[in-house]
């Protein structure tokens, strides 16, 4: 905020109100922005400031009118656009803020704290060209303005210039190292191109300057766990961010999660105690589907559910409901998970067995392609395959709204690669979620979940907030054209020639100490029996833990 060099004959009283407000004396500025408004009603720039005031004072919608009714008696004065679009922003109204913003930039092009806040908006609302084109604007004016460049790295990654986004994102953590941020961005960059070691680099230089940064403690833990033999050094990193920062919700639920992948279950009572504290509490960022596999009840699972959507979508502008088109229904399935992929295991005889007289299917893939031969049966199981995977959640929301589609069957829910901003965006008259998640989604982001008796029991109806759509027997599809491959040896898979074999070929992190009591019960109860498990890689630190439990 600067001054606004008003000459009129109340020019001293003004003068002495922002001195007042400079100092952060806020009631007095204000007081004395009323008297001046009490004698002149259309003083302008009082009535800017005073609503500057009322912003600061998180008074938003009081402030918003104050500011309009500055630009009422002078619509040419860019600061007060843009403190207006600043205000609309922090109300949520996304539109009415860029239209702000644009303004300013109009009215003052060469003023690179509007053109900042006009690229920033431009992202936030899913514009990533609009933003590259303002970004580029900015720092013709000042080339050494690190949000610009910033702002630019962030803008080029949708189109996959990341080679360009890895320059800018150089550029500007070069300028400001104090901003961790711009460091952060950077590193996921280098990540994403297939450069992990410069981005442990990158991010180790950033710590060593700020070393009580949950934030970049944080990417370097999640850095490390997507390296299998870092695992150990992973959960060590999550443990410092939560030293740093207690309440730091996606670091509890990555270390839980962890330490159940791992199958170390040191202090886990303790976790899962602070882990249901932290969802009874609302705290932001835990994840739903790590709670799914902790001990946890339905109710808890919807609070952690709601908690969490929240937090990732924010309020978003429902569009209107179409009604369903005439004819055949047009259904879309939406996932990160047609490729050779477990719900593509189950599901890819499901997409080729709809009644095409009844209805039209389309994919929506936001995932890879990973061009294996469920990918080539995946596209030709559908009328359409729709590759909207380099696309921001926003345009595949508009891609489906444009497509008609009359029932969205979601396969994610809460799972890696979801997209929930494009449930949230309600591009389909129904929304339904299926197969991938058997939990609630929560906050009304569908309107339907299929499930069964045994996964979503209807006595539990209350604890969903989706209407269950309860499937006789079981909900889980199976493909019927699976290829069942040769049975091998007992000798060649590592097993005894002799003796029952118990297996659990379900992922480490859903076992529990309670289960593994139970079957360490049971094989001591049936002679020359093995239990025989599933782990990630031959080195997987969960080996030795699990042999450790089994020994104790």
């Amino acid at each position: 905020m600067t001054q606004f060099d008003a000459v009129d004959r109340m020019g001293a009283e003004f003068a002495r109100a922002f001195r007042l407000h400079e100092q952060g004396k806020l009631r007095e500025a204000f007081l004395r922005y009323d008297a001046i408004l009490k004698a002149v009603p259309t003083h302008a720039p009082a009535l800017h400031y005073s609503g500057i005031v009322l912003y600061q004072s998180g008074k938003l919608v009081a402030a918003v009118e104050r500011i309009r009714a500055s630009i009422a008696v002078d619509p040419g004065v860019g600061e007060a656009w843009s403190n207006l679009a600043i205000a609309l922003r922090d109300l949520g109204h996304v539109e009415a803020a860029l239209n702000g913003f644009r303004e300013a930039a109009r009215l003052a092009p060469d003023d690179t704290k509007i053109l900042a806040n006009l690229a920033g908006s431009f992202l936030e609302s899913g514009r990533p060209a609009e933003a590259e084109a303002t970004a580029k604007q900015l720092l013709a004016c000042d080339a050494r303005h690190a949000t610009g460049w910033f702002i630019l790295a962030l803008a080029l990654q949708p189109s996959g210039r990341m080679l360009e986004a890895l320059d800018a994102a150089s550029h500007a953590a070069s300028l400001a190292p104090e901003h961790e941020r711009h460091a952060g961005v950077k590193a996921q960059i280098e990540l994403a191109i297939g450069a992990p070691d410069k981005a442990q680099q990158t991010l180790e230089q950033a710590l060593a300057r700020h070393p009580l940064s949950a934030a970049l403690r944080f990417e370097l833990a999640g850095l490390l766990e997507s390296r299998v033999d870092d695992l150990a050094a992973a959960a060590a990193a999550y443990e410092q961010v939560l030293r740093i920062e207690p309440q730091h919700g996606a670091a509890l639920s990555q270390l839980t999660f962890l330490r159940a992948r791992l199958a170390d279950w040191r202090d886990r009572d303790a976790l899962v105690k602070r882990y249901r504290a932290g969802v009874a509490a609302d705290m932001p960022a835990l994840s739903p589907f790590a709670l799914l596999s902790l001990p946890s009840t339905r109710a808890e699972q919807r609070q952690c559910a709601q908690t969490w959507i929240k937090s990732l979508v924010g309020p978003q502008t429902a569009t209107r409901r179409r009604v369903l088109a005439p004819g055949r229904l047009r259904i879309g399935y939406l996932s990160a998970d047609f490729h050779s992929h477990a719900t593509a295991f189950l599901a890819a005889g499901l997409f080729e067995q709809h009644d095409r007289s009844r209805f039209e299917v389309i994919a929506y893939s936001t995932g890879r392609n990973d061009n294996s031969p469920m990918r080539a049966r995946l596209m030709r199981a559908f009328d359409r395959f729709a590759d909207v995977s380099n696309r921001d959640p926003r345009a595949i929301a508009e891609v489906i709204r444009q497509d008609s589609v009359d029932i969205l069957v979601d396969l994610k829910g809460h799972t890696e690669g979801a997209t929930p901003l494009v449930l949230a965006l309600r591009p389909a008259p129904i929304l339904v979620h299926y197969l991938g998640y058997p939990g609630t989604l929560g906050s009304g982001l569908v309107d339907y979940l299929i499930g069964d008796s045994i996964v979503t029991p209807p006595a539990h109806a209350g604890d969903y907030a989706e209407t269950l759509a309860i499937i006789p027997g079981s909900y889980q599809v199976n493909d019927r054209e699976r290829p069942i491959g040769a049975t091998p040896s007992r000798d060649a898979l590592g097993l005894p020639a002799t003796g029952f074999v118990f297996c659990s070929f379900n992922q480490t992190y859903k076992n529990n100490p309670q289960v593994f009591d139970a079957w360490m019960a049971i094989l001591k109860a049936v002679p020359d029996a093995v239990l025989w498990l599933l782990v990630r890689a031959e080195g997987d630190p969960a080996i030795a833990n699990l042999r450790r439990e089994a020994q104790a």
